[in-house]
């Protein structure tokens, strides 16, 4: 159905935001991410939701979740979350963002939310979403960037 809202998050963001996406949300939910474990746990929460095994570090891999997230119809929020402590992390988020603005709906306001987990990376995730931002607002995309004030259980990340 393209007419639903259709919402990506990765696995992260559901780890450390689980109130992000409750499963009576009227919405077809994509989780991407490799993690075994977090992919695992966002099945058993969000009944119903796509996973799309996806490692952000590879263009290959951004590629064929935008063609599945542009198959779908578009997008209309976008929630990712990164480890501020990890550099690479934080790159392959911004990337990420990239690569998946061609399929944010236009019709409708998207939103692209982002949540970081205190770091060294962090500042250039800042100023990433300080420079996208003035532009995306222009095309009715909003831009939101969470720093989480305190660290939680990295064990999983």
């Amino acid at each position: 159905m393209a007419d639903r809202k259709l919402v990506l998050l990765n696995d992260l963001a559901l780890q450390v935001k689980p109130e992000t996406v409750k499963p009576g949300d009227a919405a077809r939910i994509f989780v991407a991410g490799n993690n075994l474990v977090r992919m695992t746990l966002a099945e058993l929460a969000l009944p119903g939701a796509e996973m799309v095994w996806t490692d952000f570090r590879h263009s290959a891999s951004l590629g064929a979740l935008q063609a599945a997230v542009q198959a779908a119809g578009g997008l209309d929020r976008l929630v990712l979350a990164v480890d501020g402590e990890h550099g690479e992390a934080a790159f392959s988020i911004m990337c990420a963002v990239l690569t998946l603005l061609p399929p944010l709906r236009r019709r409708q306001t998207s939103e692209i939310e982002l949540i970081c987990l205190p770091g060294k990376a962090a500042a250039s995730l800042m100023q990433f979403v300080d420079r996208i931002r003035p532009q995306l607002a222009s095309r009715g995309v909003g831009v939101s960037l969470e720093m989480l004030a305190e660290p939680v259980d990295r064990s999983l990340a």
